[in-house]
């Protein structure tokens, strides 16, 4: 995996083609007698002429495809090819040197785009790219009579360049052309504006992508998350294909709910967050319109690197998602893996029963320089974003206890190093583990916030591994007793003046629903492409309604006559 700069949102993936671009100005040197000077300079301006109108036939194309502010950029190019100080330079160095022109203009460039590499201001910076597709122009056309062709970039193909050139991004069509990935480039450059009217998903800045990166090499291009995978596995692929589905969903179904609130029929608002697998996601949430990211789960960052990411790497990855979200805030959960998820640099004990083995907070306790590292990251985001930091797999109070310990360790190491943070930075606790629930009371007491993770709770008050198929009859969110646990949490909770939110396929299920709201629930947290259909749920119910149903529900005692009366509910 390359890291780099979201130029143009959206998810590519396709074959890869490594495009010729960026490479230095070699042209051949020779010494001029003065008496040919004047014939040198004549060849510059017939191959400024024929520069101008190759740029204008691409303006034209460019105006018919995107349209006219698109088309404007190719002005900045023609303005560039009648520039006096780009000419004198010229001028001055074939006189003085007694060189051809094309040595001549080769030095002029390199000299000029240094000048602008070296401005402070971005803009200013970006031009540089400009500068050298003027150049290479007027250079093809001195030393062969006319530019050469186009590349012939195939159909299909996500291509991989050192810098997208405008000349190069005016060939795209978003029809063949997937994505693009540069090693240079700025968000301000004529050729990513180009990409991002054509809707085409583009990094730049991506260290070593013409080097790291093969034409035929599979690539999956996440415009979202400035990431490139390179021939990925089939895990980071399935991840993939459920991100393009939540947008398909976002783009085909109850669009007309996005901008609406999510507030029951007697008009109780009801918090309705997203739950994230990585930074692309948050994406998908904003064009679900979540009221922020109320679980973002960091295992896909760690399951995707051949190494423990660094404190820059994960912050980066955070603030990406982070600044999507911008105002609406995230909740972080730390690493939890083991069990079902492993890690194959981070070598797990062999246990004969892994779900009930060392995972969570509690295995991060264990390294406590894998903990460090991700709660840094996160304290210094905290410092220009609104993020909360959630613990996973919590056993009891003395595990928030020692986090906490650990947390003001770090904030003290920050504020020594002259690093800002958040000194209030919200801490939370995740019930999934019966003995979290039992003491949920004094866990509440000690954390900021409450996340119950149905999925894992359901499992371990049932005893029901819920990836096996021989248990599947047995792992039933309706139990009677996962329903007065989830009832007692919300009251506990309620006491405390701790939030409490619900996260996990009972979250996301609209089955499900009414009757968490009448347990007296008032946030939870799904995947972006559910967001829809629970908010179709919220305001089709009254909370009157859901309470009375709840009430009744929590009078039976098997998860039959539990299933019958939310049916005959449902039937009225």
């Amino acid at each position: 995996m390359l890291v780099g700069v979201a130029a143009s949102s959206g998810i590519a993936r396709g074959s890869a083609f490594l495009c010729p671009g960026a490479q230095p100005f070699g042209v051949p040197r020779r010494t001029v007698a003065e008496s040919e000077l004047p014939e040198e300079m004549a060849r510059l301006d017939v191959a400024i002429r024929d520069a101008e109108q190759d740029l204008l036939a691409l303006q034209k194309e460019t105006c018919e495809k995107l349209g006219q502010k698109e088309s404007e950029i190719f002005e900045v190019q023609i303005l560039l090819l009648h520039d006096t100080t780009l000419r004198n330079e010229i001028t001055v160095r074939c006189l003085r040197e007694k060189i051809n022109v094309e040595a001549a203009l080769a030095g002029a460039l390199e000299k000029l785009m240094s000048l602008f590499a070296r401005l402070e201001d971005p803009y200013f910076r970006e031009r540089a790219a400009d500068l050298r597709d003027v150049g290479q122009r007027l250079l093809d056309l001195l030393l062969k009579g006319r530019q050469n062709p186009p590349i012939g970039l195939p159909e299909g193909s996500i291509v991989v360049t050192g810098e997208l050139l405008p000349s190069l991004a005016a060939q795209l069509n978003r029809k063949t052309i997937l994505g693009l990935v540069a090693e240079d480039g700025g968000l301000t450059a004529h050729a990513v504006i180009l990409a991002r009217s054509l809707g085409i998903p583009t990094l730049i800045n991506v260290p070593n992508a013409v080097t790291r990166i093969r034409t035929g090499d599979w690539l999956v291009v996440d415009g979202l998350a400035g990431r490139v995978f390179i021939n990925p596995p089939k895990s980071v692929l399935r991840e993939y294909d459920r991100l393009e589905a939540d947008f398909q969903a976002h783009q085909n179904a109850l669009k007309e709910l996005i901008d609406l609130p999510a507030v029951t029929r007697d008009g109780v608002k009801i918090k309705l967050a997203a739950s994230i697998g990585k930074s692309a996601d948050a994406a998908a949430a904003v064009c679900f319109n979540a009221e922020g990211i109320g679980l973002y789960r960091t295992e896909f960052m760690f399951l995707v690197q051949d190494h423990l990411p660094s404190e820059e790497e994960q912050y980066q990855i955070y603030r990406a998602a982070a600044e999507h979200m911008t105002p609406r805030a995230v909740v972080i959960r730390v690493l939890d893996v083991g069990s079902d998820k492993l890690l194959p640099y981070f070598p797990l004990p062999q246990e004969a029963n892994p779900s009930l083995g060392l995972r969570g907070t509690r295995l991060l306790l264990a390294h406590p320089e894998i903990m460090r590292t991700q709660l840094r990251a996160i304290l210094r985001l905290s410092a220009t974003h609104p993020v909360s930091i959630l613990f996973p797999m919590i056993g009891g109070v003395e595990d928030i206890l020692e986090v906490r310990r650990v947390l003001d360790g770090l904030k003290s190491e920050l504020k020594s190093e002259g690093q800002p943070f958040d000194a209030q930075i919200r801490v939370g606790a995740m019930i999934e583990t019966p003995a979290a629930a039992v003491t949920a009371r004094r866990v509440a007491k000690e954390s900021d916030f409450l996340s119950v993770g149905t999925n894992d709770l359901v499992q371990y008050l049932l005893i029901s591994d819920r990836t096996s198929l021989a248990m599947a009859a047995y792992y039933e969110p309706l139990h009677p007793a996962v329903l007065h646990v989830l009832k007692s949490l919300v009251e506990i909770a309620q006491a405390e003046a701790k939030d409490l939110s619900i996260c996990g396929e009972m979250a996301g299920n609209p089955a499900y629903l009414e009757l968490l709201l009448g347990l007296g629930v008032r946030s939870v947290s799904v995947a972006p492409g559910e967001i829809l259909a629970i908010k179709k749920v919220i305001r089709s119910v009254s909370i009157e309604s859901a309470e009375s149903v709840a009430r009744q529900v929590l009078e039976l005692g098997t998860v039959r006559e539990i299933k019958s009366c939310l049916a005959d509910h449902r039937a009225l």
